[in-house]
Parts: C-alpha cells; sequence; structure tokens
C-alpha cells in the first residue's frame, strides 16, 4: 500500500460518504422540523425523536457479531441501496397522503433500524481504509464531511422545506444513497472472514458475551463511551429546546434557526482542517480533551440566553471545539480497539447512546411543555459538566492512556 492517506479506497469511502452525506443531513433537519410544524408540541416531537431511536437500542448488539464475521463492504453497499429505494417510495406516499404521525414513526423506525447495522459496518470498517500512520489525519477528513455538508444543507434545506415541502428532501435523499451504494461497490480491499458458518445460538451468544467482557475489562474505553452516550444525549435535549425556541419565538425563525446549525458546522470544518495540518502531541491528547469538554458545556449553557448575534459566535466555537473532542476520541478508541472486536464494542456503545438518548429527549419534551426551553437547555448543559468530573476526570488513569497513545 502506498504510504499516503489518499488511496483509491479511502478516496471512495470519502466520497461516498460525502454524498450520502448531503441528503442525511438535509432529511435529519427537515424531519424534526415538519413533526413540530404539524404536532405544536415538544412532547410530540420528543416522542416521534425518542422512538426513532428505539432501533439502536437493540438491533446493534443482534447485529454487531454478524458484522464482524461478514463482508463489511457488501453490508454497507446493500443497505445504502435498500435505504435509497426506500425513501423513494416514501417520497411517492408524500405525493398521495397528508401528514400522519403514524406513518412517519413506522418509516422512521425502519430507516432507523437499517442505519444501525450501517453503522456499526461502516465504523468498523472504516479504519481499515485508512493507510498505518494516518489515523489522526484519517478521522479528520472524515469529520470534516458532516460539518461542511450540513453548514451549505442547513438553509439549503430549510429553504427547500419552506418552499417546496419535505416531498423533495425525500427524493434527494432517496437518489443520493443509490449514487453512493454504487460508488461504494468498486472499493477493492478484501477482508478476511471466517466465521462464515451456519447460524448457532449458541456460538451468537459466545461472540457477544466475548465483546461484552471486552467492554467490562476495558475500563478507559467503558468510561469514555459512558461519559460520551451521557453527554450526546444531553446535547439532543438541549437541540430539541433550541428547536423549539426559534420555531415558537416570534423574534426568532426556521431560517435563523438553520443559520445557527451552519456557524456550528464551519466552526467544526475549521476545526477538521487544523486536525488535518497539525498532529497533537499525544502526550498533551488527554488534557486537551478535558479542556475541551468543559468549555464545550459552558458555551452550551449560555447558548438560549445570549443575543442572536453571540448565539452564532458561540456555536462557531463550539462547533471548532467539538470536531476536536471527536477526533481525538474517534482516532484514540478506534486504533486501540482490535478490529475483530470493533463492530461489537461500537455496538454497545451505540446501545448506550441510544437509551440515554430516548430518556434525555422525553425528559426533554415533558419539561418543555411546563418549564421555559432555556432553562431545560440550561439543566441538561449541567448535568454534562459534572459528568465530566465525574467520569472522565476521575478515571483519568484509565482514559488517558488511551487518549495518549500514540497513533
Amino acid at each position: 500500500m502506498k504510504h499516503t492517506l489518499w488511496t483509491f479506497d479511502f478516496t471512495i469511502i470519502t466520497l461516498g460518504t460525502i454524498i450520502s452525506a448531503i441528503g442525511s443531513v438535509a432529511m435529519n433537519f427537515a424531519l424534526s422540523l415538519v413533526v413540530f410544524d404539524q404536532t405544536s408540541s415538544t412532547l410530540a416531537t420528543g416522542i416521534f425523536a425518542a422512538v426513532s431511536f428505539l432501533p439502536s437500542t437493540l438491533i446493534p448488539l443482534l447485529c454487531a457479531p454478524y458484522v464482524d464475521t461478514h463482508i463489511r463492504k457488501h453490508i454497507i453497499v446493500r443497505l445504502d441501496a435498500v435505504s435509497g429505494l426506500l425513501y423513494l417510495i416514501f417520497s411517492y406516499y408524500l405525493l398521495h397522503h397528508t401528514f400522519s404521525y403514524s406513518i412517519y414513526m413506522i418509516f422512521s423506525l425502519v430507516i432507523g433500524s437499517i442505519g444501525a447495522v450501517y453503522n456499526l459496518a461502516y465504523t468498523s470498517l472504516y479504519p481499515e481504509l485508512i493507510t498505518k500512520g494516518f489515523m489522526q489525519k484519517g478521522y479528520s477528513i472524515s469529520s470534516i464531511i458532516y460539518p461542511s455538508i450540513t453548514a451549505i444543507m442547513a438553509p439549503v434545506a430549510s429553504f427547500m422545506y419552506v418552499k417546496y415541502g419535505i416531498i423533495s428532501i425525500c427524493l434527494l435523499e432517496g437518489v443520493l444513497l443509490l449514487c453512493a451504494s454504487f460508488g461504494e461497490h468498486f472499493i477493492r480491499y478484501e477482508e478476511q472472514r471466517t466465521k462464515t458458518s451456519s447460524f448457532s445460538f449458541v456460538a451468537y451468544g459466545k461472540e457477544i458475551k466475548e465483546g461484552l467482557d471486552y467492554v467490562k475489562k476495558e475500563k478507559g474505553i467503558k468510561n469514555i463511551y459512558s461519559y460520551m452516550a451521557l453527554t450526546n444525549g444531553s446535547g439532543e435535549g438541549i437541540s430539541l429546546m433550541t428547536m423549539a425556541m426559534f420555531q415558537s419565538n416570534a423574534s426568532l425563525s426556521t431560517t435563523m434557526y438553520g443559520f445557527l446549525s451552519t456557524a456550528e458546522m464551519i466552526g467544526r470544518f475549521c476545526g477538521s482542517i487544523f486536525h488535518y495540518f497539525v498532529k497533537i502531541p499525544y502526550e498533551k491528547r488527554y488534557k486537551i480533551a478535558v479542556s475541551v469538554y468543559v468549555t464545550y458545556e459552558g458555551l452550551d449553557m449560555i447558548l438560549l440566553f445570549i443575543a442572536y448575534p453571540l448565539m452564532l459566535i458561540n456555536r462557531f466555537i463550539a462547533g471548532f471545539l467539538g470536531i476536536n473532542s471527536l477526533n481525538i476520541r474517534e482516532s484514540s478508541t478506534q486504533n486501540y480497539i482490535p478490529s475483530h472486536m470493533r463492530a461489537r464494542v461500537n455496538a454497545f456503545f451505540s446501545v448506550i447512546v441510544a437509551i440515554v438518548t430516548i430518556f434525555t429527549k422525553l425528559i426533554a419534551g415533558v419539561l418543555g411543555e411546563f418549564v421555559e426551553y432555556r432553562y431545560v437547555a440550561l439543566c441538561f448543559a449541567i448535568l454534562s459538566m459534572v459528568a465530566i468530573f465525574y467520569i472522565v476526570v476521575r478515571n483519568k488513569k484509565h482514559i488517558a492512556p488511551i487518549y495518549n497513545k500514540d497513533i
């Protein structure tokens, strides 16, 4: 393999990710808007968002052994194609029917189920396509995609939704996913999989237990993922309150909310560029990560209490810092976890995140019916701040060796 990051396979997976990200960013942005617009209820929107995460509470655990023992390229190619076709079918349905909360819920569950398996395959295959010694640069490219796409697509999706409705966004997502599937078919990396014999419940249970035993043994990995589950869940609660505030306040608007997302994603883009060109000394990665966590939660605490121009600056800084913590965590943990265990370990993380997110979205939805949105967001930010010191700082001896390992 050439000693460069930009091999044929890495280029293909990057292009495929960009293509699918364009549609998924627009779709994720629009779904919450349409549900809130049609129901005018944070509780209904919170329940919808929480139920959408249900597939992530079980499917990753059930599918992780399969992903770890089968060709991951084939999985992502086929699932992208299936998702693309489903979006096109859903678009056709929307052309002939009015809004139905239950139908949207069912569609979200189906897409979420497919996405749960796809994400396991993608995240466990991605490190294998990065040339040895280029892990930080590789993840800086991965982390730059969604920020840059979101910076462009958030206002575009807002315009498309207001002007043409959600059908146009569904059509866009369907076509782009089919294009991504076609491109990913040409990945050359050949995986060696030996455990592809007939199905056995005993063997399957043993493989799941193997992954669970690894997580129990690796206290650093367990604590990193526990903290990320809690802070991700809190972040979802804050996002729901932010969206509700912009949708219901006469001085704010959907377009302003879109540009708020754009500001954060521009910050993420700049942070990814920084990580691509500047290699952080491995012995300082833990200290930098903790500093970023604390600053980020401080920004979340004040977000909804400041003027809109300052909100934009706030989100830009948060985006810049957030992508740095993401890069440090992903490049460190994915390099640390053995390849044959990666899908199962990531599955446990996905399940924990999904469960916490479901509860936080439901709690945020309920609180939003009775408490001012910005105070609900503040409570979630305080919870994440406490978690930094209780989990990350308190378990430094287990986490620091993972973050500070030379990659």
